[in-house]
């Protein structure tokens, strides 16, 4: 029951973070759809200052989180649970660098 559970884990979390920001980036890139950037806002983090900014931004932490969860696919489907609990670590640790970089002004 465990190993399902942190299988379960490690395939939402980075699946869900890869479904946001490549969506995001590619609505925006192909779909023409707006950018709302808070460049009035002093508290906005640093890359809203810049469209361009935004996206690399995005697409990096995108590509990040779809890398960690190919390799948690692969890990699910080979049986190897301590890949798949390396992947939800992964996972975790992306997402205090994108809280990192969010606090970044």
């Amino acid at each position: 029951m465990n190993r399902f559970f942190i299988t379960f884990a490690a395939l939402s979390a980075s699946g869900i973070f890869t479904y946001a920001y490549l969506r995001e980036w590619i609505g925006i890139k192909l779909f023409g759809e707006e950018v709302h950037l808070q460049i009035d806002n002093p508290e906005a983090p640093y890359f809203h200052s810049s469209e361009d900014l935004y996206l690399l931004n995005i697409l990096v932490f995108g590509l990040l989180f779809l890398s960690i969860f190919g390799l948690a696919v692969y890990g699910t489907w080979k049986k190897k649970h301590g890949l798949v609990f390396l992947t939800f670590v992964l996972s975790m640790l992306g997402m205090f660098v994108v809280m990192i970089n969010g606090a970044i002004k």
